[in-house]
């Protein structure tokens, strides 16, 4: 039997029972429906493949668990890859799930702000250190809002209550999620991009594995890539159905906030899977390294790969 470690619930395997683990890079929502419509499906099986999707207990688990070999691919943001990889875990990235961002700054219209300028002598909250304090810094710096005319204020992962109590004026927030509670609440939101003010676009979600995965089992990559692939091409064409296969799976999903947030999170699945613009990880890379995020520069082709893309 095999325990995957750092799942958060116990997850055991026995053996021969799953070819394949994918580790997901957080609790399932919206942006995992082409995951389940996969294995509901049956394109993982007709790939031969007997595909487990696996819960992590924080963000920083599934880089961890695929280096270890843990599981065999986990997903992740590309921000935070780079880092991981600027700390010595072995890892590749195969593949997208989200190509586009997703993150960025989000006010109210109720505290007098319209354009991100407003924010100078605000709060502005943040709950993951020291990532999203460089964000916030290099997106307020294009409008001419420096250090020391705003606070940055650490609210934890109580981002929301934060804002809403007005302990913070702003707060760091996903497009496709923060955004639409607020306004499902009945506030009126205001939201900055992050690709718009400086941050360099990219892949919200990426595909990583160990390297000595391609090496020992790149067939088996490939198919569940390939089943992936087939499975954005189906949500794309089959919004509704394959929103429904996602609530049948997670009933208490079945609501209006995460209806919307399937909405504005299906434009930005990665037609097969593909995460291969070269000017996007040179861009996120010389960025990270301006920024002192990482340390130097790696070749790129030791960051991502082609080889198991369908």
């Amino acid at each position: 039997m095999r325990w995957v470690l750092g799942v958060l619930a116990p997850v055991w395997f026995v053996s021969g029972a799953f070819a394949f683990t994918i580790i997901l890079d957080f609790y399932p929502n919206p942006n995992h429906v082409p995951l389940y419509v996969a294995k509901e499906l049956g394109f993982f099986a007709e790939e031969g493949m007997e595909v487990e999707l696996a819960v992590p207990s924080d963000p920083s688990a599934p880089a961890k668990l695929v280096a270890t070999k843990a599981v065999e691919m986990g997903i992740t943001p590309q921000m935070n890859f780079f880092i991981a990889r600027d700390e010595g875990l072995p890892l590749i990235a195969v593949g997208a799930l989200i190509d586009g961002a997703l993150g960025g700054l989000l006010s109210l219209r109720e505290y007098g702000i319209e354009k991100l300028s407003d924010l100078r002598g605000k709060k502005i909250g943040y709950s993951l250190e020291p990532l999203e304090p460089v964000l916030w810094r290099t997106m307020l710096k294009t409008v001419g809002v420096e250090p020391g005319e705003y606070e940055l204020v650490y609210t934890g992962m109580s981002t929301v209550p934060a804002l809403l109590s007005r302990a913070v004026e702003a707060i760091g927030a996903f497009r496709n999620y923060e955004l639409l509670s607020v306004a499902l609440l009945g506030y009126s939101p205001v939201f900055f991009p992050q690709e718009d003010y400086g941050v360099p676009n990219t892949y919200e979600l990426l595909f990583v594995v160990h390297p000595d995965l391609l090496a020992e089992d790149l067939p088996k990559v490939r198919a569940v890539l390939r089943a992936i692939a087939r499975a954005i091409a189906y949500v794309l064409a089959n919004p509704e159905e394959s929103f429904s296969i996602f609530t049948r799976i997670f009933p208490e999903l079945s609501d209006e906030l995460n209806r919307q947030s399937f909405a504005v999170t299906l434009p930005l699945y990665a037609r097969g899977v593909r995460h291969d613009d070269q000017s996007r990880w040179e861009a996120m890379q010389k960025f990270l390294l301006e920024m002192g995020m990482i340390r130097e520069a790696q070749p790129l082709s030791e960051l991502y790969t082609t080889v198991a893309l369908p």
